[in-house]
């Protein structure tokens, strides 16, 4: 993998009723860094509405990342809907640097 990164940044409403749309916003990202042998970095943006389909759907783009060997990054406010979605959810906090919600260990 080169150290150049590709940058996705989701925002506006991320729930069941805009799945379809985010999918496809997801696979063109992901086809994008497999293609240039890029990291991909998904940003969540801090006032996005989601909804638990969202990390449903970025764990299925983990899954097809890993299989295409694409790495892939995920970031998020500590105080925004997804992190909140997160820990509802039952994932733990251990990510969260103070600022950044850290998923997958990175520590940029």
């Amino acid at each position: 993998m080169t150290e150049q990164t590709d940058t996705l940044h989701l925002e506006g409403s991320l729930t069941i009723k805009t799945v379809t749309e985010t999918r496809g916003k997801v696979v063109a990202a992901l086809k994008n860094a497999r293609d240039g042998n890029h990291l991909l970095e998904i940003i969540i943006s801090e006032d996005s509405n989601c909804d638990l389909t969202l990390p449903q759907l970025l764990m299925a783009a983990q899954t097809t990342a890993d299989a295409d060997g694409v790495e892939i990054r995920i970031r998020a406010a500590e105080e925004s809907a997804f992190a909140t979605t997160l820990e509802r959810a039952g994932f733990t906090g251990s990510g969260v640097d103070g600022s950044t919600l850290r998923i997958n260990g990175d520590n940029r």
